[in-house]
């Protein structure tokens, strides 16, 4: 006895036959013919309805759908984002893949992904920025999206970004056409350039670059204690908790490397990190546009001197094979008052420290939070390079050598807050200045803010801060920087108005510096 089942729409029917039975019934050759024939028949039937039932009730692929869905969703967050002005710029968006973004280091990485774990670890950092960034401008948003609650919608694209990533992914096509797309466009306006005569015009720029760097020479050559003191010296300094030595750092290091090579402490080690190379700012204190104070949006960008804070953020940089750690410590001034073209509101300074795997610092540069007035300060394990171009470039200052011990003192000067000196106080901790505390805050805080009808970013189109323009702007155009000398988000510091030049770029030291043997 054999039993065939056929199923259709869930259903299950049994066609039963049996061979022998036949046989034995049928003895005319005729009928034996004929009913062969129907047992064709019926296994024809059979089959044709058997296989129009796996059809059916295979489970429906709704993939296509979702990926075209999720697609969608993103393009409809994006125009509502463009809408209301509340793109961040912290990372760049990368063209066709808007579940992701990229900065300058993770995009050095494009040509060199040659194993999956490589991959792996270079697009979970790019959809991580987007997922960063998507949350921030969600909270920014003055009102939801369609009929969803922007919480749950950054739930939704969390789902959709991993299955457009997966499916990416697993297309040889669309990895090529990802490996093109993630780069950082450079924060340079060519055709302002162009436009400016920038061949014509350079050249005067560059007299006055030099006089700067003769002006910032001759002040760091003036002892210390014959620096002019226009108002008081106020110190302020975080509360530091034990110190690391140089192994320790090490070590921290060489435990958080991820498979790209970049270190990625855990937020205790961090803590610690920031704790041991942590500055003492010492400030010519004229009047409150002088003291280091908290960032708020008040109808408009403001420095709050009563809450002394020190921003921090984590960067990298690359150097030969190597990915070396960057610990930045940024803060804010009310304002650059004065009645020349640099001044207006809003200023501060942005202090970083380059950590070599030794765990010892390799390197401290300083710049404004225009991203004007970068400075180096190299220790013995680097020095500048013999072959840096000397025209069409702005040359690097190095106005002085870096201690070699910590914690360092950065002497500021009133009003313009330039840096005129870097120092290890040897008194003995008995007769140091008392510092004023200073709280810590993550710098990403500047990129939501708290407002009277909800949240905010500090920082408005291209990373500039509105209300910080410079008079500036109207003469230095030409150079193809946006409206210079006015503050701008992290990550969109141009800083050379000769050449071009980023403080975020993935080999900027290494173009710049060597390693000392």
């Amino acid at each position: 006895m054999e039993v065939n089942s056929i199923v259709s729409n869930g259903t299950i029917f049994h066609t039963t036959y049996s061979m022998e039975k036949v046989a034995m019934d049928i003895t005319n050759d005729t009928r034996r013919m004929a009913l062969a024939m129907a047992g064709l028949i019926l296994l024809f039937v059979t089959s044709f309805l058997t296989g129009c039932a796996t059809v059916e009730t295979r489970p429906a692929t709704t993939t296509g759908d979702a990926l075209t869905n999720c697609r969608k969703l993103f393009q409809e967050v994006d125009a509502a984002i463009e809408r209301a002005g509340v793109r961040d710029y912290g990372s760049s968006p990368i063209r066709d893949f808007p579940y992701l973004r990229t900065t300058r280091l993770l995009a050095s990485f494009r040509g060199e992904l040659t194993a999956e774990k490589y991959w792996t670890a270079w697009t979970t950092h790019m959809a991580e920025l987007d997922a960063e960034s998507r949350a921030l401008e969600l909270r920014n948003l003055p009102s939801t999206v369609g009929e969803r609650r922007n919480d749950t919608l950054g739930e939704e694209l969390n789902r959709c970004r991993e299955r457009l990533l997966a499916a990416d992914l697993a297309q040889p096509e669309r990895r090529a056409m990802l490996r093109d797309a993630a780069h950082v466009p450079d924060d340079y306006v060519t055709w302002w350039q162009v436009l400016g005569l920038y061949p014509l015009t350079a050249p005067f720029v560059s007299t006055r670059i030099s006089a700067w760097h003769n002006e910032t020479h001759n002040s760091f050559a003036t002892p210390l204690a014959a620096l002019p003191v226009a108002g008081e010296l106020v110190r302020w300094a975080s509360s530091p908790g034990a110190l690391l030595t140089a192994p320790q750092v090490g070590d921290i290091l060489h435990r958080s490397l991820d498979p790209l090579g970049i270190p990625m402490p855990t937020v205790t080690a961090l803590d610690r990190l920031f704790d041991t190379f942590a500055p003492v700012w010492e400030v010519d204190v004229v009047d409150n546009n002088d003291r280091i104070g908290m960032v708020r949006w008040d109808n408009g960008p403001v420095v709050d001197v009563a809450r002394p804070t020190l921003y921090r953020k984590v960067s990298h940089t690359r150097f030969g094979d190597q990915v070396l750690l960057q610990l930045n410590y940024i803060v804010w001034f009310p304002a650059r008052p004065g009645n020349d073209i640099y001044a207006g509101q809003l200023d501060g300074i942005n202090w970083r420290v380059t950590l070599g795997p030794d765990g010892e610092p390799w390197l401290y540069d300083v710049i404004h939070n225009c991203g004007c007035y970068h400075e180096f300060f190299s220790s013995h394990h680097l020095r500048l390079r013999d072959d840096l171009l000397t025209s069409n470039f702005e040359p690097p200052l190095l106005p002085q050598s870096a201690p070699e011990q910590q914690p360092l003192v950065l002497r500021i000067a009133p009003r313009t807050h330039f840096i005129q000196r870097i120092y290890h106080d040897k008194s003995p901790p008995g007769l140091l200045p008392a510092a004023q505390p200073m709280a810590w805050e993550e710098y990403d805080a500047l990129r939501s803010l708290p407002t009277a009808d909800g949240y905010r970013s500090l920082f408005g189109r291209y990373g500039l801060i509105p209300g910080t323009e410079r008079p500036e702007r109207f003469i230095l155009w030409p150079m193809g920087i946006r409206s210079p000398g006015a503050m701008r988000q992290w990550g969109r510091h141009a800083t050379a108005f000769v050449g071009r030049r980023h403080f975020d770029d993935a080999f900027l030291i290494e173009s710049l510096f060597i390693r000392v043997p």
